[in-house]
Parts: C-alpha cells; structure tokens; sequence
C-alpha cells in the first residue's frame, strides 16, 4: 500500500520545507498536511494527480497511474506554478517539477491550444535545466528548447519560434560555441517578424550578449539600445520571459563592470534594482552585479569580496548554478591578478636587491 504520508515527509526533506510552506505549495491548510503525513488516507484521484503535478514526482509514488493526458489547462497551472518556484529561487524544484510533468506528457494530438501549452512547458523546462547546470551540462537544456522549436514550427506560433531559438543561441553561446549562437540568434530575430515584442526584446538583449563576446560593440550598444527600448514600451507578451527594463540595466552593468567601470557599473545596479521585481532571485543577481563592478573597477576590494561570499552561499543553497559560475570568474580574476601583482613584485624586487643596506 502506498504510503502518501512517507512520500510528503521525504519531499519536505530532500527541500527542507516545514509542514506550512508545503501546504502553501499544495493550496491547502499545514493541518491538513500534517493528518496526511499522520497516516489519513486521500483517495480523490484528481487531488492526487494535481498535488503529484505540483510537487513534481511520478504519479506512480501517489498510488495513480502514469501518462494520463493533460488539459492545456492542468499544463498550463503546473508551468505557472513552475515560474513562481523560480520567482522564490527554488531552481531545483522547478527543475524537477517540468521534468517530471514532461516525461509524464506524451504529444498524440494536432490541438494547437495543448500544443502551445506543451511548448511553454519545455520553455520553462528549459530555463530552469540552464539556471540549475554547469556549462558542460548545457545540452539538457538544449534538448527542451530544441522541442519547443519543433511545437512552435508545426503550430506556425513565431512567439514560442522566437523563444526557442533565442534560448537555444544563448545556450550555444554559454558552451563557447559562438558562430552557432550568433546563427541562432540572428535567425530568431530575422525570421520572426510577427513574434511578441516582449520576445524580441528578449532576443535583442540576448544577441548582445554574443556580440560582446566578438568584440563587436557597435552592433552590442545597438542591440542593447534596441532591448531597452521595447523594455521601455511595457511590451506585450504571450509567454512568461525573464526580460525587463531591469534585466536589460543589469545586462549593462556586468558588462561595463568587465571594463573596469566600477561607477557606470553600480549606477546601472541601481538602474535594475528600481526595475527588477522583489524577491530572493532578483536579490541574488543584483549582489553578484554588485560585487563585479567593486572587483573588477578595483575601488571597492573588500566589500566586493564580502557581497561575493554572500552571493556564493545563496547561490549554493538555491542551486543557482549558473550565477555561481560568474562568482567564479571573480575567482578567477581574482588568481589572475594575483600572479600579476607577483611576477610585478619579483621584477621589482630584482632590481632592488641589494641596492640599500638593510
């Protein structure tokens, strides 16, 4: 017999949530959780399969029976709830929730509404695979935005094409495989007229980013001054994009923190912070921008290196793997000027040695 209550218990603990905050997850009263987890049987069906969706795990641990065919609807309030565990930095748990949803789905039907549907799911799915990997693991992610291509051209939907593809390129740009990233990026914008302008926004901001990485900084000031100014218009969209006016201020001060312009970097900080909404994940991403433009601009060492302590141990406690890989490439300058300051000090020393009597 399936013991509901042990798989409620296990949840919490591979999370470390308290009795309250899974009930919040559930939509119900913590006594309820607590009768559950006390040995009180649930035998609704739909109940079942809906808490199996919000938690993430097979429906086979609840007793049901896997694959059963999910309305748009039932889809579409499993990736809303995927976007708010996102919004709270529960990476790994929206990760596991899409992924789980997602094996549970198989696509046997031509409705565009399900399909558009399934298509948001592997967005999400995809967005929370690359927030909670390494580079080296980055073909997860590929892999769902990849279908989402897929869904979108046989559906005809440029929004979810435009999507897909942006995503894929700035996939491809993280793995350091630039001229495919640019290609992606660059056939996202060109054949997508009719797309959101939430995403081509979204697309603009993204494509700077591979430009930077080229040196080119006239097409990247270009398309950064295109993605502010959609981000400005409060454009319209029919998915769900981490794009804003903030991310696009945020985007601006990492790089120009890279350049060494510590004061442009943290005026454009402030910039985002006014623009991001509040919570745990926007709260993360500005501490790292923060501690970039002090380190790198040279004029704020130690507080730089105190907000990138902090930002390490929220980083590793959420499993926001890829804000810990811009911690590491402090690390990294960090070491490098270190070995300059040295081999700088060893010349030095050489010709000084022995030039005034101790």
């Amino acid at each position: 017999m399936i013991d509901i209550g042990q798989v409620l218990r296990d949840y919490r603990k591979s999370y470390k949530l308290t009795q309250e905050q899974l009930a919040e997850r559930l939509g119900v009263e913590p006594k309820t959780v607590i009768r559950w987890e006390n040995g009180q049987p649930l035998r609704n069906v739909e109940k079942l399969h809906r808490y199996a969706d919000l938690l993430g795990v097979s429906p086979v641990a609840f007793g049901l029976q896997p694959f059963r065919q999910r309305s748009p609807q039932e889809i579409d309030a499993v990736v809303a709830h995927g976007w708010e565990l996102m919004a709270r930095a529960r990476y790994r748990e929206a990760r596991n929730t899409l992924a789980t949803l997602l094996l549970d789905v198989h696509i046997e039907s031509d409705d565009e509404t399900l399909l558009r549907a399934v298509g948001r799911a592997y967005h999400l799915a995809g967005h929370a695979v690359a927030t909670n990997v390494r580079t080296d693991e980055v073909a997860q992610a590929i892999k769902y935005f990849q279908t989402m291509q897929d869904i979108a051209q046989q559906i005809d939907d440029a929004t979810l094409l435009n999507v897909a593809l942006t995503y894929h390129g700035d996939m491809l740009r993280r793995a350091g495989e630039i001229s495919k990233a640019l290609e992606y990026l660059e056939g996202a914008r060109d054949s997508t007229p009719g797309a959101d302008s939430l995403a081509r926004g979204n697309n603009a901001q993204l494509l700077a980013r591979v430009q930077v990485v080229q040196g080119n900084m006239r097409d990247f000031e270009q398309a950064m001054r295109r993605a502010e100014d959609i981000a400005a218009s409060n454009p319209s969209g029919s998915i769900t994009i981490t794009y804003s006016l903030g991310t696009v201020y945020e985007e601006w001060a990492k790089i120009l923190a890279k350049r060494g312009k510590m004061e442009e970097a943290l005026r454009y900080i402030h910039l985002a912070n006014e623009h991001l909404p509040q919570g745990p994940r926007w709260e993360l991403l500005l501490k790292v921008g923060r501690s970039e433009a002090m380190v790198y601009g040279g004029g704020e060492l130690e507080e730089g290196l105190e907000l990138a302590k902090e930002a390490a141990h929220l980083a590793l406690e959420t499993g926001n793997i890829r804000t810990l890989e811009r911690i590491y490439g402090i690390k990294k300058y960090l070491r490098q000027q270190r070995m300059r300051f040295g081999r700088a000090d060893d010349e030095l020393g050489e010709m000084l040695e022995g030039q005034i009597e101790s």
